[in-house]
Protein backbone atom coordinates (compact mmCIF):
# COMPACT_ATOMS: atom_id res chain seq x y z
CA UNK A 1 0.00 0.00 0.00
CA UNK A 2 2.87 2.41 1.07
CA UNK A 3 4.48 2.10 -2.46
CA UNK A 4 1.12 2.64 -4.38
CA UNK A 5 0.45 5.75 -2.01
CA UNK A 6 4.49 7.04 -3.30
CA UNK A 7 3.68 6.29 -6.99
CA UNK A 8 0.33 8.40 -7.01
CA UNK A 9 2.17 11.36 -5.00
CA UNK A 10 4.70 11.05 -7.53
CA UNK A 11 2.64 10.92 -10.45
CA UNK A 12 0.48 14.14 -9.33
CA UNK A 13 3.99 16.17 -8.89
CA UNK A 14 5.16 15.09 -12.16
CA UNK A 15 1.62 16.25 -13.42
CA UNK A 16 2.20 19.40 -11.61
CA UNK A 17 5.60 20.06 -13.03
CA UNK A 18 3.93 19.71 -16.52
CA UNK A 19 1.15 22.20 -15.95
CA UNK A 20 3.78 24.42 -14.76
CA UNK A 21 6.13 24.47 -17.84
CA UNK A 22 2.80 24.65 -20.26
CA UNK A 23 1.49 27.55 -18.02
CA UNK A 24 4.35 29.35 -17.99
CA UNK A 25 4.82 28.73 -21.81
CA UNK A 26 1.18 30.18 -22.21
CA UNK A 27 1.92 32.93 -20.15
CA UNK A 28 4.92 33.62 -21.93
CA UNK A 29 2.81 33.44 -25.28
CA UNK A 30 0.63 36.21 -24.10
CA UNK A 31 2.87 38.65 -22.87
CA UNK A 32 5.88 38.58 -25.66
CA UNK A 33 3.86 37.06 -28.99
CA UNK A 34 -0.12 38.72 -28.54
CA UNK A 35 -0.09 38.23 -32.51
CA UNK A 36 0.20 34.56 -32.31
CA UNK A 37 -2.86 34.27 -30.03
CA UNK A 38 -6.00 32.83 -32.29
CA UNK A 39 -9.49 32.17 -31.48
CA UNK A 40 -10.10 30.06 -28.84
CA UNK A 41 -9.89 26.54 -29.73
CA UNK A 42 -6.71 27.52 -32.02
CA UNK A 43 -4.84 29.10 -28.98
CA UNK A 44 -5.70 25.20 -27.41
CA UNK A 45 -4.38 23.51 -30.04
CA UNK A 46 -1.18 24.95 -30.14
CA UNK A 47 -0.88 24.34 -26.35
CA UNK A 48 -1.80 20.68 -26.72
CA UNK A 49 0.92 20.51 -29.60
CA UNK A 50 3.61 22.09 -27.03
CA UNK A 51 2.32 19.43 -24.55
CA UNK A 52 2.92 16.62 -27.04
CA UNK A 53 5.90 17.83 -28.07
CA UNK A 54 7.03 18.22 -23.69
CA UNK A 55 6.19 14.47 -23.01
CA UNK A 56 7.58 13.43 -26.38
CA UNK A 57 11.03 15.30 -25.96
CA UNK A 58 10.85 14.51 -21.82
CA UNK A 59 10.66 11.03 -22.74
CA UNK A 60 13.57 10.86 -25.18
CA UNK A 61 16.07 12.88 -22.39
CA UNK A 62 14.20 10.54 -19.55
CA UNK A 63 13.22 13.96 -17.92
CA UNK A 64 10.78 11.88 -15.49
CA UNK A 65 13.77 9.69 -14.11
CA UNK A 66 13.27 9.68 -10.49
CA UNK A 67 14.61 6.88 -8.66
CA UNK A 68 16.78 5.96 -11.76
CA UNK A 69 18.95 8.64 -12.90
CA UNK A 70 21.15 10.70 -10.70
CA UNK A 71 19.76 14.39 -9.82
CA UNK A 72 22.53 16.28 -11.93
CA UNK A 73 20.92 13.61 -15.43
CA UNK A 74 17.45 15.03 -14.46
CA UNK A 75 18.33 18.30 -14.11
CA UNK A 76 20.12 18.53 -17.38
CA UNK A 77 17.66 16.43 -19.21
CA UNK A 78 15.09 19.21 -18.50
CA UNK A 79 17.30 21.55 -19.39
CA UNK A 80 17.69 20.01 -22.81
CA UNK A 81 14.24 19.06 -22.49
CA UNK A 82 12.78 22.90 -22.60
CA UNK A 83 15.75 24.18 -25.35
CA UNK A 84 14.16 21.73 -27.52
CA UNK A 85 10.87 22.12 -26.87
CA UNK A 86 10.53 25.64 -26.82
CA UNK A 87 12.97 25.52 -29.75
CA UNK A 88 10.21 23.56 -31.68
CA UNK A 89 7.28 26.21 -30.50
CA UNK A 90 9.19 29.05 -32.20
CA UNK A 91 9.46 27.26 -35.35
CA UNK A 92 5.85 26.94 -35.10
CA UNK A 93 4.27 29.87 -34.37
CA UNK A 94 7.49 31.44 -37.00
CA UNK A 95 5.68 29.16 -39.60
CA UNK A 96 2.30 30.87 -38.64
CA UNK A 97 3.21 33.97 -38.70
CA UNK A 98 5.52 33.71 -41.88
CA UNK A 99 8.36 35.62 -40.67
CA UNK A 100 10.84 34.57 -37.62
CA UNK A 101 9.74 36.16 -34.44
CA UNK A 102 11.76 38.04 -31.86
CA UNK A 103 13.81 35.51 -29.87
CA UNK A 104 14.04 37.03 -26.54
CA UNK A 105 10.54 36.09 -25.54
CA UNK A 106 11.57 32.65 -25.97
CA UNK A 107 14.86 32.83 -24.01
CA UNK A 108 13.12 34.47 -20.92
CA UNK A 109 10.24 32.09 -21.40
CA UNK A 110 13.20 28.96 -20.75
CA UNK A 111 15.01 31.34 -18.14
CA UNK A 112 11.54 31.34 -16.01
CA UNK A 113 10.85 27.74 -16.52
CA UNK A 114 13.84 26.51 -15.90
CA UNK A 115 13.72 28.63 -12.29
CA UNK A 116 10.67 27.31 -11.44
CA UNK A 117 11.46 23.70 -12.97
CA UNK A 118 15.12 23.18 -10.78
CA UNK A 119 13.85 23.86 -7.45
CA UNK A 120 10.71 21.36 -8.36
CA UNK A 121 12.63 18.43 -10.02
CA UNK A 122 15.28 18.87 -6.75
CA UNK A 123 11.84 18.26 -4.43
CA UNK A 124 10.59 15.94 -6.43
CA UNK A 125 13.41 13.74 -6.56
CA UNK A 126 13.77 14.59 -2.61
CA UNK A 127 10.23 13.30 -2.24
CA UNK A 128 10.73 10.38 -4.09
CA UNK A 129 13.22 8.70 -2.12
CA UNK A 130 11.53 9.39 1.48
CA UNK A 131 8.26 7.21 -0.46
CA UNK A 132 10.78 4.91 -1.41
CA UNK A 133 13.22 4.41 0.92
CA UNK A 134 16.09 2.03 0.30
CA UNK A 135 15.30 -1.31 -0.64
CA UNK A 136 17.53 -4.17 1.62
CA UNK A 137 18.92 -6.27 -0.92
CA UNK A 138 20.61 -9.64 -1.42
CA UNK A 139 23.43 -10.11 -3.75
CA UNK A 140 23.67 -13.86 -5.00
CA UNK A 141 27.04 -14.36 -7.21
CA UNK A 142 27.78 -17.44 -9.06
CA UNK A 143 31.91 -15.70 -9.23
CA UNK A 144 34.21 -13.66 -6.54
CA UNK A 145 35.14 -11.67 -9.46
CA UNK A 146 31.85 -10.57 -10.54
CA UNK A 147 30.35 -10.28 -6.57
CA UNK A 148 33.56 -7.46 -6.32
CA UNK A 149 32.67 -5.89 -9.31
CA UNK A 150 29.13 -5.43 -9.21
CA UNK A 151 28.47 -5.42 -5.71
CA UNK A 152 31.18 -1.78 -5.56
CA UNK A 153 28.55 -0.78 -8.29
CA UNK A 154 25.24 -1.52 -6.41
CA UNK A 155 26.26 -0.45 -2.84
CA UNK A 156 26.91 3.12 -4.56
CA UNK A 157 23.48 3.55 -5.20
CA UNK A 158 23.08 3.97 -1.76
CA UNK A 159 19.86 5.52 -2.02
CA UNK A 160 18.21 2.56 -3.64
CA UNK A 161 19.83 -0.43 -2.20
CA UNK A 162 21.27 -1.49 1.20
CA UNK A 163 23.19 -4.56 0.58
CA UNK A 164 22.77 -6.93 3.62
CA UNK A 165 23.96 -10.15 2.13
CA UNK A 166 26.43 -10.61 -0.29
CA UNK A 167 25.90 -14.33 -0.91
CA UNK A 168 27.60 -17.18 -2.72
CA UNK A 169 25.34 -19.95 -4.83
CA UNK A 170 27.06 -22.96 -3.23
CA UNK A 171 25.44 -22.28 -0.26
CA UNK A 172 22.56 -24.63 0.94
CA UNK A 173 19.20 -23.37 -1.20
CA UNK A 174 17.24 -22.95 2.39
CA UNK A 175 19.90 -20.73 3.72
CA UNK A 176 19.57 -18.77 0.45
CA UNK A 177 15.44 -18.56 0.80
CA UNK A 178 15.97 -17.35 3.95
CA UNK A 179 18.02 -14.33 2.89
CA UNK A 180 15.48 -13.88 0.23
CA UNK A 181 12.37 -13.50 2.63
CA UNK A 182 14.19 -11.02 4.73
CA UNK A 183 15.17 -8.78 1.62
CA UNK A 184 13.11 -6.88 -0.28
CA UNK A 185 15.14 -6.83 -3.67
CA UNK A 186 17.27 -9.59 -4.62
CA UNK A 187 20.46 -9.53 -7.75
CA UNK A 188 21.75 -12.37 -9.36
CA UNK A 189 24.72 -12.24 -10.79
CA UNK A 190 26.16 -14.82 -12.96
CA UNK A 191 24.28 -17.48 -11.12
CA UNK A 192 24.17 -20.87 -12.66
CA UNK A 193 20.49 -21.34 -14.19
CA UNK A 194 19.72 -24.63 -12.02
CA UNK A 195 20.53 -22.88 -9.09
CA UNK A 196 18.42 -19.66 -10.19
CA UNK A 197 15.23 -21.34 -11.67
CA UNK A 198 13.96 -22.19 -8.05
CA UNK A 199 15.23 -18.83 -6.27
CA UNK A 200 13.76 -16.86 -9.25
CA UNK A 201 10.54 -18.63 -8.62
CA UNK A 202 10.61 -17.82 -5.13
CA UNK A 203 11.51 -14.05 -5.63
CA UNK A 204 7.88 -13.67 -7.80
CA UNK A 205 6.21 -15.79 -5.14
CA UNK A 206 6.89 -13.44 -2.62
CA UNK A 207 6.86 -10.50 -4.87
CA UNK A 208 10.54 -9.90 -4.39
CA UNK A 209 11.95 -7.17 -7.13
CA UNK A 210 14.20 -9.16 -9.10
CA UNK A 211 18.15 -7.70 -10.89
CA UNK A 212 19.60 -10.25 -13.13
CA UNK A 213 22.84 -9.82 -14.59
CA UNK A 214 22.33 -10.30 -18.48
CA UNK A 215 23.43 -13.61 -20.64
CA UNK A 216 23.40 -13.48 -24.38
CA UNK A 217 20.52 -16.16 -24.10
CA UNK A 218 18.98 -13.31 -21.48
CA UNK A 219 19.17 -10.64 -24.31
CA UNK A 220 17.54 -12.38 -26.73
CA UNK A 221 14.63 -13.43 -24.94
CA UNK A 222 14.48 -9.77 -23.36
CA UNK A 223 13.72 -8.46 -27.71
CA UNK A 224 11.79 -11.80 -27.98
CA UNK A 225 7.98 -11.86 -29.31
CA UNK A 226 5.76 -14.26 -27.95
CA UNK A 227 4.22 -17.01 -30.36
CA UNK A 228 1.73 -19.47 -30.03
CA UNK A 229 2.01 -23.18 -31.44
CA UNK A 230 -1.58 -24.53 -31.14
CA UNK A 231 -1.65 -23.48 -27.47
CA UNK A 232 1.77 -23.61 -26.26
CA UNK A 233 3.34 -20.40 -25.79
CA UNK A 234 7.11 -19.63 -27.36
CA UNK A 235 9.57 -17.01 -27.33
CA UNK A 236 10.12 -15.78 -31.02
CA UNK A 237 13.47 -14.40 -31.22
CA UNK A 238 13.41 -11.69 -34.81
CA UNK A 239 17.16 -13.34 -35.56
CA UNK A 240 18.21 -9.12 -36.37
CA UNK A 241 16.29 -9.21 -39.72
CA UNK A 242 15.31 -5.93 -40.19
CA UNK A 243 12.69 -4.73 -43.33
CA UNK A 244 14.48 -3.72 -46.29
CA UNK A 245 12.58 -0.50 -45.98
CA UNK A 246 13.21 -0.13 -42.92
CA UNK A 247 16.68 0.16 -44.35
CA UNK A 248 16.46 1.96 -47.09
CA UNK A 249 14.87 4.87 -44.49
CA UNK A 250 17.55 4.22 -41.82
CA UNK A 251 19.69 5.33 -44.56
CA UNK A 252 17.90 8.33 -46.12
CA UNK A 253 17.98 9.60 -42.50
CA UNK A 254 21.90 9.20 -42.51
CA UNK A 255 22.14 11.37 -45.75
CA UNK A 256 19.62 13.78 -44.35
CA UNK A 257 21.17 14.30 -41.27
CA UNK A 258 24.91 14.00 -42.19
CA UNK A 259 24.53 16.77 -44.77
CA UNK A 260 22.61 18.79 -42.48
CA UNK A 261 25.06 18.64 -39.64
CA UNK A 262 28.14 18.77 -42.19
CA UNK A 263 27.03 22.55 -43.18
CA UNK A 264 25.62 23.39 -39.79
CA UNK A 265 28.84 22.52 -38.09
CA UNK A 266 31.45 22.93 -40.93
CA UNK A 267 32.41 26.63 -39.03
CA UNK A 268 33.26 24.58 -35.66
CA UNK A 269 34.93 21.92 -37.87
CA UNK A 270 36.81 24.55 -39.39
CA UNK A 271 37.89 25.78 -36.11
CA UNK A 272 38.81 22.67 -34.35
CA UNK A 273 41.22 21.97 -37.90
CA UNK A 274 43.12 24.88 -37.37
CA UNK A 275 43.59 24.71 -33.43
CA UNK A 276 44.56 20.71 -33.59
CA UNK A 277 47.16 21.77 -36.77
CA UNK A 278 48.64 24.61 -35.18
CA UNK A 279 49.07 23.41 -31.94
CA UNK A 280 51.72 20.71 -33.24
CA UNK A 281 51.75 21.13 -36.77
CA UNK A 282 51.04 17.54 -37.46
CA UNK A 283 47.66 16.06 -39.70
CA UNK A 284 44.14 17.45 -38.07
CA UNK A 285 42.28 14.23 -39.04
CA UNK A 286 43.20 11.11 -37.65
CA UNK A 287 42.78 8.27 -40.37
CA UNK A 288 42.14 4.66 -38.67
CA UNK A 289 40.96 1.24 -40.21
CA UNK A 290 37.72 0.00 -37.94
CA UNK A 291 35.12 -3.10 -39.08
CA UNK A 292 31.47 -2.30 -40.49
CA UNK A 293 28.81 -4.46 -41.38
CA UNK A 294 30.07 -8.25 -42.06
CA UNK A 295 33.24 -7.40 -40.74
CA UNK A 296 34.58 -5.16 -43.85
CA UNK A 297 37.09 -2.99 -42.85
CA UNK A 298 37.05 0.91 -43.85
CA UNK A 299 38.79 3.93 -43.08
CA UNK A 300 37.76 6.19 -40.23
CA UNK A 301 38.38 9.79 -40.03
CA UNK A 302 38.41 11.42 -36.44
CA UNK A 303 40.33 14.69 -35.25
CA UNK A 304 43.40 14.19 -33.98
CA UNK A 305 43.35 13.93 -29.80
CA UNK A 306 46.51 12.52 -29.12
CA UNK A 307 50.09 13.23 -29.97
CA UNK A 308 51.20 11.63 -33.76
CA UNK A 309 53.53 9.04 -32.18
CA UNK A 310 50.73 8.03 -29.74
CA UNK A 311 51.20 4.19 -31.23
CA UNK A 312 55.09 4.44 -32.13
CA UNK A 313 55.12 0.78 -30.93
CA UNK A 314 53.29 -0.59 -33.23
CA UNK A 315 50.46 -1.52 -30.26
CA UNK A 316 47.01 -0.91 -30.27
CA UNK A 317 45.55 0.25 -27.26
CA UNK A 318 42.84 2.07 -26.19
CA UNK A 319 42.90 5.29 -24.27
CA UNK A 320 43.56 5.36 -20.21
CA UNK A 321 42.75 7.11 -17.58
CA UNK A 322 44.81 10.62 -17.10
CA UNK A 323 46.62 9.00 -20.52
CA UNK A 324 49.60 11.31 -21.53
CA UNK A 325 49.22 10.76 -25.35
CA UNK A 326 45.92 13.05 -25.33
CA UNK A 327 47.03 16.78 -25.62
CA UNK A 328 45.29 19.51 -24.25
CA UNK A 329 43.16 20.23 -27.16
CA UNK A 330 42.29 16.44 -27.20
CA UNK A 331 41.05 16.27 -23.75
CA UNK A 332 38.72 19.44 -24.70
CA UNK A 333 37.54 17.32 -28.08
CA UNK A 334 37.12 13.55 -26.85
CA UNK A 335 35.23 15.09 -23.98
CA UNK A 336 32.71 17.06 -26.22
CA UNK A 337 32.65 14.50 -28.68
CA UNK A 338 33.52 16.92 -31.70
CA UNK A 339 36.31 14.41 -32.47
CA UNK A 340 33.49 12.13 -34.00
CA UNK A 341 32.60 14.82 -36.21
CA UNK A 342 34.70 13.90 -39.34
CA UNK A 343 32.80 10.45 -39.64
CA UNK A 344 29.91 11.98 -40.88
CA UNK A 345 32.16 11.47 -43.69
CA UNK A 346 32.14 7.90 -43.20
CA UNK A 347 28.19 8.23 -42.81
CA UNK A 348 27.48 10.05 -45.92
CA UNK A 349 29.42 7.66 -48.08
CA UNK A 350 28.37 4.85 -46.63
CA UNK A 351 30.97 3.26 -44.50
CA UNK A 352 28.34 3.99 -41.44
CA UNK A 353 25.41 4.71 -40.10
CA UNK A 354 24.51 7.77 -37.47
CA UNK A 355 23.38 4.70 -35.45
CA UNK A 356 24.68 1.48 -34.99
CA UNK A 357 27.33 -0.57 -32.75
CA UNK A 358 30.99 0.94 -32.04
CA UNK A 359 33.24 0.47 -35.00
CA UNK A 360 36.42 -1.60 -33.11
CA UNK A 361 39.66 -1.67 -34.56
CA UNK A 362 40.49 -4.99 -36.07
CA UNK A 363 43.19 -5.95 -33.79
CA UNK A 364 41.41 -4.88 -30.72
CA UNK A 365 37.83 -6.68 -32.05
CA UNK A 366 40.44 -9.76 -32.26
CA UNK A 367 41.14 -10.05 -28.73
CA UNK A 368 37.32 -9.09 -28.12
CA UNK A 369 36.41 -12.23 -30.01
CA UNK A 370 38.96 -14.69 -28.38
CA UNK A 371 37.19 -13.97 -25.26
CA UNK A 372 33.57 -13.38 -26.58
CA UNK A 373 32.49 -15.81 -29.40
CA UNK A 374 30.13 -14.05 -29.99
CA UNK A 375 31.59 -10.44 -30.12
CA UNK A 376 31.43 -10.51 -33.89
CA UNK A 377 27.81 -11.12 -33.77
CA UNK A 378 27.80 -6.61 -33.64
CA UNK A 379 28.65 -6.48 -37.09
CA UNK A 380 25.73 -7.77 -37.95
CA UNK A 381 24.80 -4.23 -39.06
CA UNK A 382 26.65 -1.21 -40.04
CA UNK A 383 28.84 0.53 -38.00
CA UNK A 384 27.83 3.66 -35.91
CA UNK A 385 28.83 7.01 -34.47
CA UNK A 386 26.17 6.85 -31.74
CA UNK A 387 23.89 3.71 -30.77
CA UNK A 388 22.81 2.12 -27.61
CA UNK A 389 26.47 1.33 -26.40
CA UNK A 390 27.35 5.27 -26.69
CA UNK A 391 24.39 6.00 -24.67
CA UNK A 392 23.82 3.78 -22.18
CA UNK A 393 27.45 2.32 -21.50
CA UNK A 394 30.32 4.56 -21.82
CA UNK A 395 34.08 4.31 -23.49
CA UNK A 396 35.38 2.23 -20.98
CA UNK A 397 32.23 -0.61 -20.76
CA UNK A 398 33.50 -3.90 -21.22
CA UNK A 399 33.07 -5.57 -24.56
CA UNK A 400 30.71 -8.42 -23.02
CA UNK A 401 28.23 -5.77 -21.88
CA UNK A 402 28.79 -3.68 -25.35
CA UNK A 403 27.54 -6.62 -27.28
CA UNK A 404 24.53 -7.13 -24.88
CA UNK A 405 23.96 -3.60 -25.92
CA UNK A 406 24.29 -3.16 -29.46
CA UNK A 407 22.11 -7.02 -29.91
CA UNK A 408 19.63 -5.28 -27.86
CA UNK A 409 19.91 -2.37 -30.48
CA UNK A 410 19.77 -4.77 -33.62
CA UNK A 411 16.76 -6.44 -32.07
CA UNK A 412 15.03 -3.90 -31.26
CA UNK A 413 15.76 -1.81 -34.01
CA UNK A 414 13.14 0.65 -35.58
CA UNK A 415 13.16 4.08 -36.89
CA UNK A 416 11.73 5.80 -34.01
CA UNK A 417 14.48 3.92 -31.61
CA UNK A 418 16.92 5.63 -34.06
CA UNK A 419 15.73 8.73 -33.61
CA UNK A 420 15.50 9.25 -30.15
CA UNK A 421 18.94 7.98 -29.63
CA UNK A 422 20.43 10.68 -32.20
CA UNK A 423 19.10 12.83 -29.76
CA UNK A 424 19.53 11.32 -26.46
CA UNK A 425 23.61 11.82 -27.78
CA UNK A 426 22.93 15.73 -27.27
CA UNK A 427 22.67 14.74 -23.53
CA UNK A 428 25.55 12.34 -23.38
CA UNK A 429 27.92 15.16 -24.72
CA UNK A 430 27.04 16.57 -21.40
CA UNK A 431 28.15 14.02 -18.94
CA UNK A 432 32.07 13.86 -18.59
CA UNK A 433 32.48 10.02 -17.16
CA UNK A 434 30.75 8.89 -20.77
CA UNK A 435 34.36 9.59 -22.35
CA UNK A 436 36.51 7.82 -19.46
CA UNK A 437 39.61 5.75 -20.14
CA UNK A 438 40.39 2.32 -19.06
CA UNK A 439 42.70 1.32 -15.85
CA UNK A 440 46.11 1.74 -17.42
CA UNK A 441 47.00 -1.86 -16.59
CA UNK A 442 44.96 -2.62 -19.46
CA UNK A 443 45.27 -1.99 -23.05
CA UNK A 444 41.81 -2.80 -23.84
CA UNK A 445 38.93 -3.07 -21.90
CA UNK A 446 39.01 -6.89 -21.23
CA UNK A 447 38.38 -7.06 -17.19
CA UNK A 448 40.68 -9.86 -15.51
CA UNK A 449 37.87 -12.77 -14.54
Amino acid sequence: MTRKVGNVSIFLLKAALLTTVLGSFFSGQNFFYEQTLFYFWGNYIVLLIYAVNLILVSKVFNGFGFGSNDLHEIILSWVLCLVVTNGLAYLLLSLLENRLLNIIGFLIVIAVQLVLVIPMAVIINNVYYVLHPAHKTTIIYGSEDIAREYSAIIRRHRKKFIVHYALSQDLPQEELINRIEASETVFFLDVDIPNKERLLEHCFKHEKRIYILPTFSGVLLNTADISWISNTPLFQSKSSVIDPVALFVKRCLDIFFSVLLLTALSWLMLIIWIAVRLYDRHPAVYKQRRGTKGGRGFTLYKFRSMKPDAEADGVARLSTLDDDRITPIGKFIRKTRIDELPQLVNVLTGDMSLVGPRPERPEIAKQYEEKYPGFSLRTKVKAGITGYAQIYGKYNTAPDEKLFLDIIYIEKFSIWQDVKLIFQTIKVIFIPSSTEGIPEDLETALRNR
